[in-house]
C-alpha cells in the first residue's frame, strides 16, 4: 500500500494546488461520489483516468493507505515528508467512496478508521516501485 503522501501524490495526477485529480471543480462525471448518480461502486475505468493515467482516485471505494493516524500530529510534524504517528489503533483512508460527499473526495482529505475495519465502502490499491528516476516525474506538491 503506499502512504498517504505517495497516495495523494498519484492522486493528483501531476497537478498542483487542486482540489480534486480533474482540477478544482467536482461533477457528477469526476467520479463515482454521493453526487455521481450511483448507489454502490462501478467498474475500475468507468471515469476517465487522471494525468497520471490512474484510475478512480476519487470515491468509488475509500483507500487504506499505510499511514497510522493521529488527530493533532499534522499540526505538530514536519513539514516535509511527515512520517505519521509511529502508534495508534486507527488507520488513515483516502480518497472518499460512493457514499462519500464532496469535501470528502478531496485528494487532500484524509480520514481515519480502525485498523481492523471491514467494510463495503472500503479498499486498498497496490503500488510498485518505479524504475524511472524521480528527476523525470513533475515536482510534488
Amino acid at each position: 500500500m503506499p502512504d498517504g503522501d505517495e497516495w495523494e501524490y498519484a492522486a493528483r495526477g501531476g497537478l498542483v494546488n487542486q482540489s480534486f485529480p480533474n482540477g478544482n471543480s467536482l461533477s457528477m462525471e469526476s467520479g463515482n461520489y454521493n453526487k455521481s448518480g450511483k448507489q454502490g461502486t462501478v467498474p475500475v475505468g468507468s471515469y476517465a483516468p487522471n494525468g497520471f493515467g490512474l484510475h478512480d482516485m476519487l470515491g468509488n471505494v475509500l483507500e487504506w493507505v499505510s499511514d497510522r493516524y493521529g488527530a493533532e500530529y499534522y499540526r505538530k510534524s514536519p513539514v516535509e515528508n511527515p512520517l505519521g504517528p509511529t502508534a495508534g489503533r486507527f488507520r488513515v483512508v483516502r480518497g472518499g467512496g460512493w457514499k462519500s460527499g464532496p469535501g470528502c473526495v478531496a485528494v487532500f482529505h484524509r480520514n481515519a478508521l480502525p485498523a481492523n475495519w471491514v467494510d463495503f465502502n472500503v479498499g486498498f490499491r497496490c503500488v510498485r516501485s518505479s524504475s524511472t528516476p524521480a528527476e523525470d516525474f513533475p515536482e510534488s506538491p
